[in-house]
């Protein structure tokens, strides 16, 4: 169920709130099924004992993944080209295009940098995707929603 919620995640990015509710209620029924609740347990600390990001932080997390290995040259040519970067002191700043239009703006090359410019400077300059990853994981899960919402704004 996790792999299907994980699969192409990063084009859920702007997509109603109704719809990222109802991917929630399904990523909650799959940590009750794994920890062993039942039906109408509440949820609880489950997510955060399974280490298992929210919906929401799981998207920030697939797009800022994303647009790390296009930094570090990991991942494929075409995604790699849809990102222009500069460096600012040591510290890569990906440059964000201008965008007229609502569908312009939930696009990858639009919302990447936006994610990736506003992480802390210990996550964007991290030596490994592995420990990007870490980092990134342990940051989204400190905070809260609103954060979340404010990151992506």
């Amino acid at each position: 169920v996790i792999s299907c919620l994980d699969y192409c995640n990063g084009l859920y990015y702007g997509i109603a709130e109704k719809q990222i509710n109802q991917l929630q209620v399904i990523q909650n029924s799959a940590a009750k099924l794994v920890s062993g609740k039942y039906k109408y347990d509440h949820v609880g600390d489950d997510l955060h004992n399974l280490h298992w990001l929210q919906v929401r932080k799981r998207i920030v997390f697939k797009i800022a993944l994303i647009s790390y290995k296009a930094l570090n040259g990991q991942a494929p040519l075409y995604i790699q080209d849809m990102f222009c970067y500069s460096y600012q002191g040591y510290r890569p700043k990906l440059m964000t295009p201008a965008m007229n239009t609502s569908h312009g703006q939930r696009s990858l090359s639009y919302i990447g940098p936006k994610i990736f410019n506003s992480l802390p400077t210990h996550i964007t300059s991290a030596d490994s995707t592995e420990s990007f990853k870490k980092h990134l994981k342990m940051y989204l899960f400190n905070l809260t929603i609103s954060d979340t919402i404010k990151l992506t704004k």
